[in-house]
C-alpha cells in the first residue's frame, strides 16, 4: 500500500508543480490503486449451511484468531458441519490457518475438506494441539464448500469445533 501512495503523490506533486502529465502516468496511477482486495470469510454470509457457522475469535493450538469461522461437530448429533460461500469468480485465493478450537475435548479429531465447485481442493484429518497453514487457489471458481466431520473413535460426551483461523479471500 505505500508504494501505492507514493506512486499517487508523486503524479499529484508533478501535477501541482506544474509540470504537464502525459495520459499514460495517470491510466498506471488508476491501475496501481485498484490493486489487490481482501475479505474475511466471516464478513460474508453463507448461502447455506447444514448446522450453521459461528464467526468469531477463536483459539487455535494456542494462538488466537480473530477474524475465524467455527463448525461444531459430534459424534451422536452433528457428525460434521459445513458451508458453501459464493466467490462469484472474483477470487484468486483462499487462506486460512486451521485445527481444532483449542477448547475441543482432548480425544478429538476431525477431518478439514474444502471443495471449489464440488471438487476437492484439500483435505487434512487433525487432533487438538494441531494446527496448518492453507494458501489454496480459487481462481475462477463460482462456489467454495467448507466442511469438517467428526472422526474421533472415542465416543465423546461433548462436540467440539473446526476452526478457519482468520479465514480470508484475495485476488492478485
Amino acid at each position: 500500500m505505500n508504494v501505492k501512495r507514493r506512486t499517487f503523490t508523486a503524479i499529484t506533486a508533478m501535477s501541482i508543480a506544474g509540470f504537464c502529465l502525459p495520459t499514460a502516468p495517470i491510466a498506471v496511477a488508476a491501475t496501481v490503486n485498484q490493486g489487490s482486495q481482501e475479505q474475511y470469510l466471516s464478513e460474508i454470509d453463507p448461502l447455506r449451511s447444514e448446522y450453521g457457522v459461528e464467526n468469531e475469535s477463536a483459539e487455535i493450538d494456542g494462538e488466537q484468531y480473530s477474524q475465524s469461522v467455527a463448525m461444531r461437530a459430534d459424534k451422536s448429533y452433528v457428525p460434521y458441519g459445513d458451508a458453501e460461500y459464493n466467490l462469484g469468480r472474483k477470487w484468486r485465493s483462499f487462506d486460512a490457518t486451521i485445527g481444532l478450537r483449542d477448547d475441543s475435548p482432548s480425544e478429538s479429531v476431525l477431518k478439514f475438506e474444502v471443495f471449489g465447485d464440488g471438487k476437492v481442493l484439500y483435505e487434512e484429518q487433525m487432533e487438538i494441539g494441531e494446527s496448518s497453514e492453507i494458501d489454496l487457489n480459487v481462481s475462477g471458481k463460482l462456489r467454495l464448500t467448507l466442511k469438517v466431520s467428526y472422526q474421533s473413535s472415542e465416543d465423546i460426551d461433548s462436540y467440539c469445533y473446526g476452526v478457519w483461523g482468520d479465514a480470508r479471500l484475495s485476488t492478485p
